[in-house]
């Protein structure tokens, strides 16, 4: 009996078999069953309903469970496989880093703005991987999708921000004015005068509404605005911001979640990005800020008194 019921709720073809044709065909049996009395007959058909009852809820059950457990399954594979594409990403940063060392140049030479190897040409690769694991993990193509990255020396006497890898190749303006000019609705004025340490919008309308959003030529290629993402990296150094930047995460015609309303989704992306992805970029990218700061201070020595 228990192989039975193990072979029923494991064959699908058995489990609809019994679930039609033994309700179908015992009820008849029980009425046509010359020694069977009225009384006899009511007794039987209820306990054939309950039997048949009992094993529907057991098969009930034991599908939910499984398509629980497989749901799960499915989650833990996901998270796996992002995670290894991530670990991959990283292998391949660090592969950047090493082909710098091998090459048949000075690693030092100051006037040419090389410190071992030029950390502005190696964020912009870092950016570039970046950009390349997001487009894997939201098959997002890499043309909807930029990594842009600004900086700025803030103990220096050259405190205005710059680019490392920009975001678009149409901002026909100062970067430092763009950021800086009150009127100038940019993403960037938001994130600096609000010292934002991460930002997500999934849409950027959000963010036009608000007039914290600058459409930029990329946006208009479109008729639908993606989402931003940004996160400010800092290198620290005797309790004083030596060099400050901002990663930002942008999209054109597409959206990181494309149901706007699906806010488990949209969290459950944030969540990935902000606490899975980022952490390691974060973390590189500090690092190559404190080259940028040391080459800095040795071509110009502005620090600030």
């Amino acid at each position: 009996m228990k192989n039975f019921k193990k072979n029923l709720k494991n064959n699908i073809i058995l489990k609809n078999l019994y679930l039609s044709v033994i309700p179908a065909i015992i009820f008849p049996i029980i009425g046509i069953i010359p020694f069977f009395n009225k009384p006899s007959e009511i007794f039987f058909t209820i306990i054939a309903a309950i039997f048949i009852a009992v094993s529907v809820i057991q098969i009930s059950i034991k599908e939910k469970n499984d398509s629980v457990k497989l749901e799960n399954e499915l989650n833990d594979y996901k998270k796996y496989c992002v995670s290894q594409k991530i670990v991959n990403c990283l292998s391949d940063i660090n592969k950047i880093k090493r082909n710098y060392l091998k090459k048949d140049e000075p690693l030092c030479n100051v006037s040419s703005n090389i410190l071992l190897y030029n950390p502005h040409e190696y964020i912009d690769s870092v950016c570039e991987c970046l950009k390349n694991l997001i487009s894997n993990i939201t098959e997002i193509a890499n043309s909807s999708l930029s990594v842009s990255f600004i900086y700025k020396y803030p103990s220096c006497e050259d405190d205005k921000w710059k680019w490392i890898t920009r975001k678009e190749g149409t901002l026909n303006q100062d970067l430092n004015n763009f950021i800086v000019n009150e009127n100038s609705n940019s993403y960037f004025h938001f994130l600096v005068t609000n010292e934002t340490a991460s930002h997500f919008e999934n849409s950027k309308e959000e963010l036009i509404k608000t007039g914290n959003y600058w459409i930029s030529e990329g946006d208009k290629r479109y008729s639908t605005l993606g989402s931003i993402a940004s996160y400010k990296i800092s290198f620290i150094k005797n309790d004083v911001t030596r060099c400050v930047g901002y990663l930002t995460i942008s999209t054109y015609g597409r959206k990181f979640v494309e149901n706007i309303n699906d806010n488990e989704k949209i969290n459950e992306f944030n969540n990935l990005l902000t606490n899975s992805i980022i952490p390691p970029f974060r973390s590189i990218i500090e690092g190559e800020l404190g080259f940028l700061y040391i080459r800095h201070i040795l071509i110009y020595n502005d620090e600030k008194s």
